[in-house]
């Protein structure tokens, strides 16, 4: 604000100052011609001359003592603006931030400020006289250093040490010969930069070292444009394409997307700009035409008010998951359909054990066999002999017209090679199409069947006969129904087995029904001959003796034989003096010690047993069936158990009775 007035207080001095020496000089002049001119004294107007001189002298000298006033004044304005542009100077020199310094020709630190003696870390005295050189980082490169920062103008940036000997980055500020010899230098500390420059770099570099080296593919996508902003190297073993092609075509990924996803991708894609989120697993072809299955993730990156302006997320190829998922539903299925088959055998099993009738038997095993293996027909053909087979029992399902009644059939295996072949081979045979099987035509009841199955029905190392499934239609039948029907057949022959025996049981049983009433009436008489003990005794003696029958006596307590009779020792092949005073079980009559356990459990609940089938050992060792009643009874003061058997081979009159019987049931 004072600028204008003092320099228009400068001029007025100068002028007046010039007005004063013009005064002067013409006042010296004039004085000096009157000195010189003597002639002019005489003169009537030297005089007022004097005077005029004189009076310009007085003004001369008064101009000039005013200036000398007004210049003594100007000057001590200029010291008391100096000393306020000094302190203020000083004040703005202290209080910097930067570094300040103020350096001689050689380098010398004339000046510093406080700021600097905090970035080197030394006192005044320490920094101030000594040559800045001393701060530099590399002893060779100080004379390059020692020209940045004297010899020339610039900015840059160079590292030094400080007193401690810690490394400081500094960005510089050179001004030289701002007064003539001195340099102006400003330093700035960038060391925390540096390290942040230095971070970011690593952590670029690290970035970019695990983007390079993962196997999922790491991707950058801008949410307005859906263009690719960054993906690593793993995208081109991902998708088969290179970064660069990608980098050329933002958006080229799309191409990549299955033409069955396709549209739901990009749907959820949309969906993701505004929600953030992004998880769907989809299918890509690649350029080699390979589909691959990938999860892609993504998650939002916001700006500062919060909108989604990038998503960044990963891609994992999961074709191996895929296909290990879609190989597990399969053995699920798979665990699932046997599960269920496993479940409908069982029931089957269960079923042909809980009813041993021949005709339950066989009508439930076909009813499972169609349910199980669907086709036409099912037909049980049981051996009469080692290769005569006779038609026991056929079903034919719903979807069958020839639903006709047929007489009994039977076959001689020789003359039919399916049929021979399987009682032969003891395998299952599979005709896929019985128009390539050579004289199929002639198999009696079957030639109008276009596929056939057979298998074998064992049990005991024995053929009883076979499973036999048709169908109208060729190739019907499969590997997966032949291990179902193989599956079938195994109780199926076990049952019909136990079906056999049990109505063998059951003519054996009518036959000792017979001798238990026998047995019965024998059982009356002796007690109407304990009237008359002698007499009973003898009558019993004889009865016991003649029968034809196996009789034995054994006490009820231990089985210890009391005696027994001549059909017995001939049944078993022991004479009455061996085992005589012995019981069962030392003499290993009886086959099955926990059978005997059972029948004798019974004989003393009830008193006795009837039609009790066992097994029974002789001299010989050999194992035969036999029925097997008993009746408790009382002699001479003892319970002892009247026990008969029968061997079932030596009835010819039960098998004629059972062959009989096995007939009209077939």
């Amino acid at each position: 604000m004072n600028a204008p007035t003092s320099a228009h207080r400068q001029g007025s001095h100068r002028r007046g100052v010039y007005v004063g020496s013009i005064l002067i000089s013409l006042a010296v002049l004039t004085l000096l011609v009157a000195a010189f001119l003597p002639r002019l004294y005489a003169r009537p107007f030297t005089s007022l001359l004097l005077t005029l001189v004189l009076i310009t002298l007085t003004a001369a000298i008064a101009l000039h003592g005013r200036f000398l006033v007004l210049a003594r004044q100007e000057q001590r304005d200029t010291v008391r603006a100096l000393s306020t542009t000094e302190r203020e100077f000083q004040t703005i020199f202290d209080s910097a931030l930067d570094s300040l310094l103020i350096l001689d020709d050689r380098g010398t630190c004339l000046e510093a400020n406080p700021s600097a003696l905090a970035l080197f870390r030394v006192r005044r005295d320490e920094l101030v006289g000594r040559a800045i050189g001393g701060f530099y980082a590399s002893p060779e490169l100080a004379g390059e250093d020692e020209a940045r920062l004297g010899r020339r103008d610039g900015q840059g940036e160079m590292r030094m040490v400080r007193q401690d000997g810690q490394n400081v980055f500094v960005e510089y500020s050179v001004k030289t010969n701002y007064v003539p010899g001195r340099h102006f230098v400003a330093l700035r500390d960038i060391s925390e930069r540096k390290r942040a420059e230095t971070a970011l770099r690593e952590s670029d570099d690290r970035f970019q070292q695990m983007a390079d080296n993962i196997l999922e593919t790491f991707w950058m996508l801008d949410s307005k444009t859906k263009e690719v902003i960054y993906v690593n190297r793993a995208f081109e073993a991902l998708a088969g394409r290179s970064c660069d092609s990608l980098r050329a075509n933002p958006t080229s990924y799309q191409e990549l997307f299955h033409p069955e996803d396709r549209v739901r991708v990009l749907t959820r894609l949309e969906e993701a700009v505004g929600t953030g989120q992004f998880d769907e697993e989809f299918r890509i072809i690649r350029p080699d035409h390979a589909v691959r299955w990938i999860w892609v993730r993504g998650f939002p990156v916001r700006d500062a008010p919060g909108a989604i302006h990038r998503l960044v997320g990963t891609a994992q190829d999961i074709t191996a998951r895929k296909s290990a998922e879609e190989q597990i539903a399969r053995n699920l299925r798979l665990a699932e359909s046997a599960r269920a088959e496993a479940d409908a055998l069982r029931r089957t099993t269960l079923a042909l054990t809980q009813n041993l009738s021949m005709d339950y038997v066989l009508d439930t095993l076909l009813e499972s066999l169609l349910n199980l293996i669907p086709c036409d027909s099912a037909q049980v053909l049981l051996a009469e002999s080692a290769d005569r087979l006779f038609l026991a029992r056929e079903r034919q399902s719903q979807r069958n017209v020839r639903q006709t009644q047929r007489p009994p059939m039977t076959w001689n295996a020789i003359d039919y090679d399916p049929l021979m072949q399987v009682l032969a081979t003891r395998n299952t045979v599979l005709v896929r199409d019985t128009a390539d099987q050579a004289g199929w035509a002639k198999f009696k009841g079957h030639s109008h069947f276009r596929s056939w199955l057979g298998i074998p029905l064992i049990a005991s190392q024995e053929v009883l006969g076979l499973l036999c499934l048709g169908d109208l239609k060729s190739h019907v039948f499969a590997q997966e129904h032949v291990r179902l029907a193989k599956s079938l057949a195994i109780p199926a022959a076990v049952a019909i087995q136990n079906a056999r025996l049990y109505e063998r049981a059951e003519i054996y049983g009518a036959e000792l029904e017979k001798q238990l009433a026998d047995l019965e009436r024998t059982h009356h008489a002796l007690e109407k001959a304990e009237e008359n003990r002698a007499f009973s005794e003898e009558r019993f003696s004889k009865v016991f003796r003649a029968s034809p029958v196996a009789f034995s006596i054994t006490t009820v307590d231990d089985g210890r034989f009391l005696d027994v009779n001549e059909a017995f020792e001939r049944m078993y092949g022991y004479s009455r003096n061996e085992l005589i005073g012995r019981t069962i079980l030392e003499s290993g009559i009886w086959g099955d010690s926990q059978d005997r356990s059972r029948v004798l459990a019974e004989i003393r609940e009830h008193g006795s047993v009837s039609n009790h089938v066992t097994r029974v050992r002789k001299h010989s060792g050999e194992v035969v069936e036999a029925v097997f009643s008993a009746q408790v009874l009382e002699l001479e003061g003892q319970r002892c158990i009247l026990a008969v058997t029968e061997e079932v081979t030596h009835r010819p009159q039960l098998h004629a009775s059972l062959a009989s019987r096995t007939s009209s049931a077939s």
